[in-house]
């Protein structure tokens, strides 16, 4: 089983020709993007693997992190300093942005208090930076909570992750595992994953087990009933 493999699913296309048109400052419109779903649908993947590739600021949000926290943290993200007092690290941050001009991906945004959601409108504002925000499905009821944020996210910039297909299973069992899903069986992984991914690949990690033992590469029905007893 190989590790860290990345596939090209329906979510993560949408996600990447968003924030190409969102970091495009010739053509693109300017805007804040936000990444949703039920939790381990691929946002966290998608959103490090976009930023190992175009390179910008990732940050994953604490639980009730005080104003100063969070622009230590961002400050020390975007520029390597940490200083003291919200209004230094914000000009600092807002300065740096401006010198250069980069993405921001804010991981788990949905556990930030809506002050934190407004100093990055803030920052968006000042710098014209593209700020991701990054959720599960509490996360667009909050921004609708605030106009002034919500009204900086186009509709094509709103990134609902929707469930894992049969084909996206099917392609991460072959480039992952080298394992050939038969259609009924990809059919039961699905139904057993319930749409989440990190499930699928938990499912194809146990299918590949069971291959090895049997020295296979192809995944029948019969196998992948196996799973947690499925019959």
């Amino acid at each position: 089983m190989k590790r860290d493999v990345f596939i090209e699913t329906e979510n993560v296309s949408r996600f990447a020709a968003a924030l190409t048109l969102a970091e495009d400052t010739d053509f693109g419109r300017p805007g804040m993007m936000m990444v949703s779903g039920e939790a381990g649908r691929g946002k966290t993947v998608a959103a490090r693997s976009s930023h190992a590739v175009r390179g910008g600021i990732y940050l994953r949000a604490w639980q009730d992190w005080t104003q100063a926290a969070f622009l230590q943290a961002l400050c020390h993200e975007v520029c390597g300093a940490r200083p003291h007092g919200s209004n230094r690290c914000k000009v600092r941050i807002v300065e740096e942005l401006e010198h250069e001009r980069r993405t921001i991906y804010m991981d788990e945004a949905d556990r930030l208090d809506i002050g934190r959601l407004e100093d990055l409108r803030d920052i968006h504002d000042e710098t014209g930076a593209p700020i991701v925000l990054i959720g599960e499905q509490g996360l667009p009821a909050r921004v609708a909570a605030r106009s002034r944020i919500d009204d900086r996210i186009p509709g094509e910039y709103r990134i609902p992750f929707a469930p894992v297909s049969q084909q996206d299973i099917t392609l991460y069992a072959l480039e992952a595992a080298n394992l050939v899903l038969e259609p009924k069986a990809c059919k039961i992984v699905h139904t057993f994953c319930k749409g989440n991914f990190r499930r699928a690949h938990n499912a194809i990690v146990s299918l590949d087990q069971m291959a090895k033992a049997v020295q296979t590469d192809q995944v029948d029905a019969a196998m992948a009933k196996k799973l947690r007893g499925l019959k």
